[in-house]
């Protein structure tokens, strides 16, 4: 019978746990997961320009309509150049107000309304991530008060971090005004 070695034990053993600690590792880490996980529609402002520049908002509220609960997304907020907007699962549609505080004589409480209407596409990312919702872009219907337009430039909304809707604003120059 021979006796028991430590260190040859060791030798032999250590390896094993050497590569399985490796592919535990190496399995549990997964890249994919750590973007957005959600499809949270990114809405950057800009002006409606020839050449349109990013604009900042000045005391505005942004709320949607219809939604369960506390729908505002931003109250009373200054220099907001973007937002997300999140939209609904349960319906084909979501509706955002922006309403403008101030900057506008004469025309107190003056208010733009935003409609989004969309296909709801379930996507199955990977069994790591799981799956999330896509918006299919389908219309866009906006009052035009300040707003001169809405657009999504890809047609589509997933889970990229990326600004992929733009709200496009006129607004004044001081060269214009005399």
């Amino acid at each position: 019978m021979r006796s028991f070695d430590m260190k040859r034990f060791i030798r032999r053993i250590f390896p094993l746990i050497v590569v399985f600690a490796i592919a535990i590792v190496v399995g549990c880490s997964n890249d994919e997961c750590y973007d957005n996980k959600n499809s949270l529609p990114l809405a950057g402002f800009y002006s409606s320009e020839e050449v349109p520049k990013q604009v900042s908002l000045d005391s505005v509220s942004i709320y949607g309509v219809g939604a369960p609960g506390d729908s505002v997304l931003h109250d009373s907020v200054r220099g907001l150049n973007q937002s997300y907007l999140p939209f609904r699962i349960d319906q084909n549609s979501t509706k955002y107000v922006i309403r403008y505080l101030t900057g506008l004589p004469g025309k107190l409480r003056m208010r733009d309304t935003i409609t989004f209407k969309y296909e709801i596409i379930p996507w199955f990312v990977s069994s790591a991530c799981g799956a999330i919702y896509k918006y299919k872009m389908d219309t866009i219907i906006t009052t035009h008060n300040i707003i001169d337009s809405v657009t999504c430039p890809g047609g589509t909304i997933d889970n990229a971090n990326i600004e992929n809707l733009k709200i496009y604003f006129r607004v004044s120059n001081s060269d214009d005004e005399e």
